[in-house]
C-alpha cells in the first residue's frame, strides 16, 4: 500500500464529496470544500493509496482568546480503508500545518454517539474537554483538544 498525503486539488472534489456523502448522515455540500480551499489552499489535505483518493482532512487556524489555535473541521476515510493508519496520517499532516502556522493546540468537535471516532482521537492524544448541546442539530458534540507544544 503506497500512502501519500498531499494538498487538495480542485479536480479532487468529486472523490472528496463521494467519501463525504458515504461517511456522514449530514454531509457537507461540495461547495463548502471549495470555499475552504479557495480561502486557504493549505487547509485541505487528501490521502491517496496507489493513486486512489481515499480520505481527507480539513483544518483551519483561528484566533481564540488572542492566540492562534488549530480547528479540525472535517476528517473522513473511505470505509474500506479505515483502521489502516490513513486517518492518523491525515491528522499528523493537519497537526504539522497547524504547528507551522504558529499554533500550539488543536481542537475538534465529534458527535457524542461516534464512539469509534472518539476512541481514535483519544488514541492520538486528544482529550475530551466539554460538550456543545445541539451542535449537530439532532445531537450534542464532544469538544476534544490536543496540545501540540
Amino acid at each position: 500500500m503506497e500512502l501519500t498525503i498531499r494538498a487538495f486539488r480542485p479536480s479532487d472534489i468529486r472523490e472528496v464529496c463521494r467519501i463525504e456523502k458515504s461517511s456522514f448522515k449530514d454531509p457537507w455540500p461540495c461547495h463548502a470544500f471549495m470555499h475552504l480551499y479557495l480561502k486557504n489552499p493549505e487547509s485541505v489535505r487528501v490521502a491517496t493509496v496507489n493513486g486512489k483518493l481515499v480520505g481527507y482532512v480539513v483544518v483551519d487556524v483561528e484566533e481564540r482568546d488572542g492566540k492562534k489555535v488549530g480547528h479540525v473541521l472535517n476528517l473522513a476515510v473511505e470505509e474500506g480503508f479505515r483502521r489502516t493508519g490513513i486517518g492518523r496520517a491525515l491528522m499528523e499532516a493537519a497537526a504539522s500545518y497547524v504547528k507551522a502556522s504558529g499554533a500550539s493546540e488543536v481542537w475538534l468537535e465529534v458527535r457524542e454517539s461516534n464512539l469509534v471516532a472518539r476512541k481514535f482521537y483519544r488514541s492520538i492524544g486528544f482529550v475530551e474537554k466539554g460538550k456543545v448541546r445541539g451542535y449537530y442539530g439532532d445531537e450534542d458534540a464532544i469538544v476534544m483538544y490536543k496540545n501540540l507544544g
